[in-house]
């Protein structure tokens, strides 16, 4: 899953593995791996580093900030293996923004809308990978700014746009 572990206004990159019983010479202590991505576009391995380097059969992940400080946190689901949580503790991340979307209707979280911050773009979808998916409000890292532009562009095509402040999750209603 891609998220901004560190909130510098790069999208870094979680991968849970694992192996399966039909391939046993296949990788069986593959740790998981955690890609930050540089100021070149480059990505590093830190998995190690940050402690999430798990060799269990990892199945799924979530990146969501479960504490509330707008910092990601870690969910990994794993076969034969109990279900890791991780608290992201990194000092000096940068700022960070949420946003939430509701709409009238069925589709009320607005699955399949763009949401795009200070040039960053997300869509609201649901699912994500194998054993893996939420339904949480979209994380955006600011690094250095204080304040985020944000636009949306609802399921039906229509457009809305503000400016607001960091470091808060904010809700926003189709018009």
């Amino acid at each position: 899953q891609f998220g901004d572990v560190d909130n510098d206004g790069r999208a870094d990159l979680f991968i849970a593995k694992g192996n399966v019983d039909q391939m046993p010479g296949m990788a069986m202590q593959d740790p998981n791996n955690l890609l930050m991505q540089q100021p070149d576009g480059r990505f590093v391995e830190m998995a190690g580093t940050a402690g999430v380097g798990s060799v269990a059969r990892s199945r799924g992940a979530a990146l969501v900030d479960f504490d509330g400080d707008g910092r990601l946190d870690l969910l990994v689901s794993n076969r034969r293996a109990p279900l890791e949580l991780y608290r992201n503790v990194t000092a000096d991340t940068g700022n960070w923004l949420q946003v939430a979307l509701v709409q009238p209707g069925g589709n009320r979280n607005a699955v399949g809308a763009l949401v795009t911050v200070n040039g960053q773009v997300q869509e609201i979808t649901v699912g994500g990978g194998h054993a893996g998916g939420q339904a949480v409000p979209l994380h955006f890292g600011l690094g250095a700014a204080t304040h985020a532009e944000v636009s949306v562009i609802w399921p039906d095509g229509t457009g809305s746009a503000e400016q607001v402040q960091a470091g808060q999750v904010i809700t926003l209603f189709h018009p």
